[in-house]
């Protein structure tokens, strides 16, 4: 009975690991367009800039604030819900040219540079700075890749008008979204997976082993004939994942070790009081 309630504990260890891991936070939204400049309107009432959602969990801007280098400031007091895939437009006035999913004030975009940057109290988060020649009268920009940088964001088409034929697609994709990457897959997930299978039934873990995990490319076996991975070596599949702006992949992977030690150290609690 004592070695069933152990094993219930470390699926059950596991299984907080994974939920942790995937927490989604502002700083894993993106900034996918940008209208400083419009010439339909004035800047008064025609500047906007977009947020993208490329998780699967939804995101709340409550608590968090927007400004730029200087004194521009405005703070999110409500809960201000970004849904899954979801774009939501933020803009200077109610009335841009289209409907608005949310009005901000004391905070406005400069036509010869400046920045958007999205904090938690002191702590910076999500951040785009650009500078002279990014603002296109009439134009906004869009995100075509990662990193996001202001290089990275290029014209809308002239095609794609909204409003009094000024362009842009705001709240929607426009252009090509930025692609998703392709990382290893979170540590606390594969121990996830191995240790169901190890505490189940070790033979299950000794095929998983074998034949889910791949060679890596610098493992020659002695036989080349012989296809079957050391068991010795240890290697994590990946999966594709929507790109993290302003981060590297090694920053994701660091978030979700510091789960795994919990998760150790109550594997040996309750090997400990088995005995």
């Amino acid at each position: 009975m004592t070695r069933k309630i152990a094993r219930m504990g470390l699926i059950c260890s596991f299984v907080l690991s994974v939920n942790t891991g995937f927490a989604s936070s502002v700083s894993d939204l993106l900034i996918t367009e940008v209208m400083a400049n419009p010439a339909a309107l004035s800047d008064t009432r025609g500047e906007w800039f977009e947020l993208h959602n490329p998780t699967d969990r939804e995101i709340n801007l409550r608590g968090f604030s927007i400004g730029d280098d200087g004194v521009k400031r405005h703070s999110f007091d409500t809960d201000l819900l970004i849904m899954p895939g979801e774009f939501l437009t933020l803009a200077r006035s109610s009335n841009p040219g289209f409907i608005v999913d949310y009005v901000y004030d004391n905070f406005t975009l400069a036509n010869s540079g400046d920045e958007i940057v999205l904090r938690d109290g002191l702590f910076e988060l999500l951040r785009l700075d650009y500078g002279s020649g990014f603002a296109v009268a009439g134009h906004s920009r869009e995100l075509l890749q990662l990193p996001m940088l202001a290089s990275n964001y290029g014209l809308t088409l002239a095609s794609l008008s909204y409003g009094s034929g000024d362009i842009g697609t705001p709240g929607a994709a426009g252009g090509a979204l930025p692609p998703p990457s392709a990382i290893p897959l979170p540590a606390a997930a594969w121990l996830f997976i191995s240790g169901i299978l190890a505490v189940l039934s070790p033979s299950a873990f000794s095929r998983f082993t074998r034949n889910v995990v791949p060679t890596p490319p610098n493992v020659i076996p002695a036989n080349p004939n012989i296809n079957r991975v050391p068991l010795n070596v240890i290697a994590v599949p990946t999966i594709v994942i929507p790109a993290q702006a302003g981060r590297s992949d090694a920053s994701v992977s660091q978030r979700l070790l510091p789960t795994i030690p919990n998760s150790l150290n109550f594997f040996r609690f309750n090997r400990s009081h088995q005995s």
